[in-house]
């Protein structure tokens, strides 16, 4: 081997040595252990977050179900009772919020056997007083089948709505009521007052009115102040449940004002026919092939 290549290989080596003595190992060691030591500290880390989330699932879906059945607790149905009293005749019922209903003959009202937090409502159908626990929480509404509704809190009043009737009246005694129309409007009533709400034509009034004499009947009494016929036998029609049946012959309007507790019909006939020509034909009840019998039927004429 000549001189020159025994030269390089020996600077070669001589750079070589140089590199290996310019390592600073200490530098070098510690930078291993700062590297083993970060990835032992992932590798617990890693080990933490499985086995947290192995730990948190279950947690998660337990408070997953018991949000979803407390804010989607299963509604319960709700239960209906109804109450009716029979033609020619007149009932006292409690509520199950303890207010006092009085039904008229013919009448039903419908409830719910456990009234809501929020509100208290019925359906009538016929011819209630009321005389209604008040509770600022819960108002109390009257639903009739001819959609005109009475919300109140506190109070006592009267809502005549017959399904054969062309009006809704309401009436109110003691404290203030709040009658909404079909078509959503809503009136204000004071003590005194009458609303009276013609189906048909969907038009309404209010006015003054003997309170004593919409509410007598609860008492069992029946009270006329300037009463036409066609209104007196509509309500001894019902007062006595039969069918009487009024033909006005003369075309002549009369007007009564009386007041009858205990009197028979024989006898209120009587009386109104003091004053006009009024002749009356009775046929008694037939027995139907059910078994059931007819309403007794008078045909009254005015002549």
């Amino acid at each position: 081997m000549n001189p020159e290549s025994l030269l390089r290989k020996a600077q070669a080596l001589g750079d070589d040595i140089k590199e290996i003595e310019s390592i600073d190992v200490q530098h070098a060691y510690r930078r291993m252990q700062q590297k083993m030591k970060s990835s032992r500290r992932k590798m617990i880390y890693n080990q933490c977050m499985r086995y947290a989330a192995f730990l948190t699932l279950p947690l998660l879906m337990a408070s997953l179900t018991l949000g979803y059945l407390y804010f989607h607790k299963p509604v319960e149905e709700e239960k209906y009772a109804e109450v009716t009293a029979a033609m020619g005749s007149v009932i006292r019922y409690e509520l199950p919020d303890h207010s006092v209903v009085w039904l008229n003959a013919g009448s039903t009202l419908r409830y719910p056997t456990v009234f809501r937090k929020d509100n208290r409502n019925v359906e009538l159908k016929g011819e209630a007083y009321f005389e209604v626990e008040a509770d600022r929480e819960r108002p109390f509404y009257v639903n009739t089948s001819g959609g005109l509704s009475v919300y109140v809190y506190g109070t006592k009043f009267n809502v005549a709505a017959y399904e054969e009737d062309d009006c809704i009246e309401t009436v109110l005694e003691r404290g203030k009521v709040n009658v909404i129309t079909p078509n959503r409007e809503t009136m204000a009533l004071l003590p005194g007052e009458q609303l009276h709400y013609e189906k048909q034509s969907q038009k309404w009034t209010k006015n003054k009115v003997d309170v004593y004499e919409k509410v007598a009947w609860k008492d069992g009494k029946l009270i006329f102040r300037n009463a036409s016929l066609e209104e007196i036998f509509k309500r001894l029609s019902r007062h006595f449940n039969v069918d009487i049946q009024f033909n006005n012959r003369s075309g002549k309007e009369y007007r009564y004002r009386a007041t009858f507790r205990s009197e028979t019909l024989p006898q209120i006939l009587d009386y109104l026919a003091k004053s006009a020509a009024l002749k009356w034909k009775v046929e008694d009840a037939a027995q139907q092939a059910d078994a059931t019998f007819t309403k007794t039927k008078i045909t009254v004429s005015l002549y």
